[in-house]
């Protein structure tokens, strides 16, 4: 039996899964399988995959269930003690996943491993982790920094899933993404439930991932802000303890105006951004019933918890920087803000 599981979410992305798959196959590493989830592709994604790499199990769908439900139908079929998540747009260098089980298997302490994602054909990061700020939204490490600067191993908050490894018992703990997300955040979801339940990620400098970032999802879209703007609502509702809500309040109003500003004044999306925040209020009873479960598995201090998160100010100030410098990038399947 393979002993990692990875799986691959598919929307009419044909003309990257050569390469993509090709860096798989390419790895040092081989008890692996090869899942591919294609939701609903319009183009030649399953024939291409079928003929070219007869050992990918491809699960189709008859309709397209976003990020999150692909990537949760592909473990309904994965047979790994690790699950990796990889978006059809990247490329794994050969060692990989050799340094991610490396890594993963150092400590029972760790639940997930975070790569460092290079933004494809430059050496400026995308992402080496995530981290969490005291308004209770994720944010990348390092993002546009040089990548050289990011060499040594330490523990992050959370990984990004356009490359990522669990270990199962995480998963079965803690679960698995929310069907609800669709798309955006939920990888930051199922990072802050497992940082509270007191599961480790650990950054693994030397599994370098290369990512065309944003080829698949295409450019700044109504979608895209749509699912940041409700999403990042349930990401707050469902996992923030009580009296750090409180507590951060001020905080929260601040991100808030902040996102008001950005989508609705510069980038004049105030009909998906508020569209979004309604659609949030009308799952509030649902988002509040899957908190109590949550809140359940936390682990943390709620001392631990404010130590590590970072000022709204230092995360307001990094991205008004890292605007400057988008041409790189516009969404990840996470923060746009």
């Amino acid at each position: 039996m393979s002993k990692v599981s990875i799986i691959i979410v598919n929307w009419n992305g044909r003309k990257h899964l050569e390469s993509c798959l090709g860096s798989i196959y390419r790895q040092t590493y081989l008890s692996y399988e090869v899942i591919m989830v294609d939701n609903d592709s319009r183009d030649d994604s399953i024939e291409f995959v079928a003929k070219r790499y007869p050992t990918v199990r491809i699960i189709k769908l008859d309709r397209n269930r976003g990020f999150a439900g692909g990537n949760i139908e592909g473990l309904n079929h994965a047979r790994g003690k690790y699950i990796a998540l990889l978006n059809n747009d990247a490329v794994l260098t050969e060692r990989w996943m050799e340094y991610m089980i490396s890594a993963i298997e150092s400590s029972e302490s760790i639940g997930l491993c975070s790569s460092k994602i290079v933004i494809a054909e430059t050496n400026k990061i995308d992402s080496a982790g995530d981290c969490f700020t005291t308004a209770f939204n994720g944010t990348k490490v390092g993002e546009y920094d040089d990548d050289r600067n990011y060499s040594v191993r330490r523990y992050v908050q959370g990984a990004c899933a356009a490359a990522v490894m669990y270990k199962r018992a995480l998963l079965d703990q803690i679960g698995f993404y929310d069907d609800d997300f669709f798309f955006n955040h939920e990888d930051t979801d199922l990072n802050i439930r497992a940082w509270l339940a007191g599961w480790k990620c650990l950054f693994v400098p030397e599994a370098v991932v290369y990512h065309k970032v944003s080829a698949s999802l295409g450019t700044f879209n109504d979608l895209s802000v749509y699912y940041f703007s409700r999403n990042t609502e349930w990401v707050w509702l469902k996992n923030m303890p009580f009296k750090l809500m409180i507590r951060y309040l001020p905080q929260r109003l601040i991100y808030e105006l902040a996102s008001f500003g950005y989508f609705c004044i510069l980038k004049r999306k105030y009909r998906p951004f508020l569209r979004g925040k309604f659609h949030a209020l009308l799952q509030l009873r649902k988002m509040l019933n899957k908190r109590r479960a949550i809140q359940k598995l936390v682990r943390l201090s709620e001392r631990q918890i404010a130590s590590e998160l970072m000022p709204i100010s230092k995360y307001i100030v990094l991205r008004l920087r890292n605007s400057q410098r988008s041409e790189y990038t516009v969404n990840r399947n996470g923060d746009l803000l």
